[in-house]
C-alpha cells in the first residue's frame, strides 16, 4: 500500500499537497500564538473563561508544532517514515492532543453553564486557579491512559499511508473507552449550551417584558451572552472538521479489505489539522476584545498590562486629586459659611449695642443717625455741634 501511496503522484500533485499542509500548519501555529500573546498580554482577558480558550490554543501550537509537519515530510517523500522515531511521536501526539481538545471543549461548556445558569456557584468554583487545576488533571489523565497503552505494549504505532499521519492501533478496549470518551464529552456540550441558551432566551424574554414596563430580574451581561455564543462557535468548528473524518475512518475499519479513495481519506487528514487553525478566526471574528488584543501585537504597540497598569495609577491619581479638591471646597464653604454667620452676629451685637448707649445719650443719638450706625464720628462734628455759647 505504501508503494501505491507515493507511485502514481506527480511533481505537481506533490508541491499542492505540501502547499496546502504547510499552509494549513502556518496559519494554525500564528493564529494560536497570537491568541496565546492576547490572553497572556490584556488584563482584560485574562479571565477563568478564557483559561479555557489559552488551553485549546496550546494544544493547537503543539499540533502545529509535532503533528502537522510531519506530515509535511511524509507527503513530500514516505520512505524516512517507518524507520523514524518521529513516527512514534506523532502517533502518539496526534491522538492525545485530539482527546485534549474535546475534553476541553467539554470542561469550556461546563464553565458557561455555570457562568450563565449558576452564577453564584461559579464565582465560589470556577477562579483561574482552579479553571487550569481541572484542565490540567483531564490533560495528564489522557497523557497517562496513552502512555500506559505503550508501554504496556497493549497498542502500538503503526503508519497509515491513505492517511499520511502515523497512529495508534486501536484495539478493542481501546476504541471502547475512546468511543465513551467522546460521547460523554458530546453529551455535556449539548446539555450545557441546551441549558445556557434557554437561559439567554429566558434572558432575551425578560428584556422584553420590562420595556413594557414589568420587573426585570436577569444578572446576564451582553458580553457573557457573546462568549457563549463564541465557545458554542469553536464546538461547532471542531466538529464540522472532525465528524467526516470520524465518518470515513469508521466506514474504512468496518470494510478493511476495500481501499478508500486517498482523495478522501486526505481530505480528512487536512479537515482534522484545519480544526487547530480556525479557533484564532472565530475570536477574532466574533470578540472585539481578541480582535482589538490582535491589531495590538501586530503594530507592535506597548503591552497592554503596563497600559493598563500606568492607565490605572493615572486615574488613581486623577480620582485622588478630585477627591482632595472637593473636600478643599466643602472645607473653605464652611469657613466662609462660619465667617460670614459669625460676622454678622457681631454686628448684630455691635448695633444692639449701639442703640443701647444711643438711647441714653440723645446727642450721640443724633450723630449716630448721620453716620448710619457705622461707628465712626467725627470730632470736628462733635466740636462744632456741642460746644457750649456763653451768654
Amino acid at each position: 500500500m505504501a508503494e501505491d501511496f507515493t507511485s502514481n503522484r506527480s511533481i505537481g500533485i506533490i508541491i499542492v499537497e505540501v502547499l496546502v499542509c504547510a499552509l494549513i500548519d502556518g496559519l494554525s501555529l500564528f493564529g494560536n500564538v497570537l491568541v496565546s500573546l492576547a490572553v497572556i498580554r490584556s488584563p482584560k482577558l485574562r479571565t477563568s473563561t478564557n483559561m479555557f480558550i489559552l488551553a485549546l490554543a496550546i494544544a493547537d501550537i503543539l499540533m502545529a508544532s509535532i503533528c502537522i509537519p510531519i506530515t509535511c515530510g511524509i507527503l513530500v517523500s514516505e520512505a524516512w517514515i517507518n524507520t523514524s522515531v518521529l513516527c512514534d511521536i506523532q502517533g502518539f501526539s496526534i491522538l492525545t492532543l485530539a482527546f485534549m481538545s474535546i475534553g476541553t471543549l467539554a470542561l469550556t461548556a461546563i464553565n458557561r453553564f455555570f457562568r450563565v445558569v449558576k452564577p453564584v456557584i461559579y464565582r465560589r468554583f470556577f477562579t483561574k486557579r482552579n479553571s487550569l487545576l481541572l484542565i490540567g488533571t483531564m490533560w495528564l489523565l489522557i497523557v497517562a491512559f496513552y502512555a500506559t497503552l505503550l508501554l504496556s505494549k497493549a497498542s502500538y504505532i503503526r503508519y497509515e499511508p491513505n492517511y499520511a499521519t502515523c497512529a495508534v492501533a486501536h484495539r478493542f478496549m481501546q476504541t471502547l473507552v475512546e468511543f465513551v470518551f467522546v460521547v460523554l464529552a458530546f453529551i455535556v456540550i449539548v446539555v450545557s449550551y441546551t441549558l445556557v441558551f434557554n437561559r439567554i432566551r429566558r434572558h432575551h424574554l425578560s428584556f422584553v417584558s420590562s420595556l413594557v414596563g414589568q420587573q426585570r430580574n436577569s444578572s446576564i451581561s451582553v458580553e457573557e451572552i457573546k462568549i457563549s455564543k463564541l465557545l458554542f462557535m469553536t464546538v461547532l468548528g471542531f466538529a464540522i472538521c472532525w465528524m467526516p473524518s470520524l465518518v470515513i475512518i469508521t466506514m474504512d475499519r468496518i470494510s478493511p479489505d476495500t481501499t478508500p479513495p486517498r482523495r478522501r481519506t486526505l481530505l480528512c487528514t487536512y479537515l482534522n489539522y484545519l480544526s487547530a487553525a480556525l479557533n484564532p478566526l472565530i475570536y477574532g471574528v466574533m470578540n472585539r476584545s481578541f480582535r482589538a488584543e490582535y491589531k495590538r501585537i501586530l503594530l507592535c504597540r506597548k503591552n497592554q498590562i503596563d497600559v493598563a497598569q500606568n492607565g490605572t495609577k493615572s486615574l488613581r491619581t486623577f480620582t485622588n486629586t478630585a477627591r482632595a479638591a472637593v473636600i478643599w471646597k466643602r472645607a473653605t464653604e464652611n469657613k466662609t459659611e462660619t465667617a460670614k454667620v459669625a460676622f454678622a452676629s457681631n454686628n448684630q451685637n455691635d448695633c444692639k449695642k449701639t442703640s443701647h448707649e444711643e438711647r441714653e445719650d440723645s446727642l450721640l443719638q443724633r450723630l449716630r443717625r448721620s453716620s448710619d450706625c457705622s461707628g465712626a464720628i467725627s470730632f470736628s462734628h462733635i466740636s462744632r455741634t456741642s460746644t457750649p455759647t456763653l451768654e
